[in-house]
């Protein structure tokens, strides 16, 4: 992503979480983290030979991470009108939604390689794909630092 991009991103997410309702900006977290648990629990049940993906999801603990980011925003739900909470969360958010396009861009692919004639000698293309998860997850764990500090 551009660093143009990456700032209009930021903007952008700075204008919605101080025009949000805080209990929105919670729940859309709640709801996001509930969700992208069910497509990492989702791709790591489907088969697949790609033995590097395979490595990434297990290193990266990001079941775990998720679920105790989720318990956490749960339970500071009474800090939630904080206006710095509520921009944490949200940027939380934002990258929680980044990473559950990943995935399911991933499952996508392979889903559909599944389908294709002669599969086991073609790649699945999801290099890229495989770069994002572990920025991604640094980005969500450096995120998620940043809310605990504040609460």
């Amino acid at each position: 992503m551009s660093l143009a991009a990456l700032s209009l991103v930021a903007n952008n997410t700075l204008a919605i979480a101080s025009g949000l309702n805080p209990e929105l900006v919670v729940s859309g977290a709640i709801t996001m983290t509930t969700s992208l648990i069910k497509a990492v629990k989702y791709l790591s049940n489907i088969s697949y030979m790609d033995t590097e993906l395979q490595q990434i999801l297990l290193n990266s603990d990001i079941l775990q991470d998720i679920t105790i980011i989720k318990t956490y925003i749960e339970e500071k739900k009474h800090l939630q009108d904080n206006e710095s909470v509520k921009m944490c969360i949200s940027s939380l958010n934002e990258t929680l939604a980044s990473l559950e396009q990943t995935i399911n861009s991933i499952t996508y692919k392979l889903e559909k390689h599944k389908k294709l004639w002669f599969n086991s000698f073609r790649s699945y293309h999801i290099s890229k794909e495989k770069e994002q998860i572990p920025i991604l997850i640094k980005q969500l764990n450096h995120r998620f630092d940043i809310l605990i500090k504040i609460c």
